[in-house]
């Protein structure tokens, strides 16, 4: 069975409209319902605003894979 790894684009967003800094979160489900909800929860766990009502964690699929030095690079395909 293979992985697919998904890199998550996640916004923390306030109910105001003001956005804290971006952070990435990648997961290795096999469905894409199931990353998400993966990807929503790793979110929550790494960032601090989760602990205020106001504040809401929008995520973006990337086009994004990791290289060899465990960068970021965009995908092509």
């Amino acid at each position: 069975m293979t992985q697919k790894l998904r890199i998550w684009r996640v916004v923390p967003t306030s109910s105001a409209g003001v956005q804290a800094p971006t952070f990435f979160v990648e997961t290795t489900e096999e469905g894409r319902d199931k990353a998400e909800q993966s990807a929503l929860k790793q979110a929550r766990q790494r960032s601090g605003l989760s602990k205020f009502d106001c504040w809401n964690f929008n995520l973006i699929k990337t086009e994004l894979r990791i290289d060899k030095f465990g960068r970021y690079v965009k995908y092509h395909q």
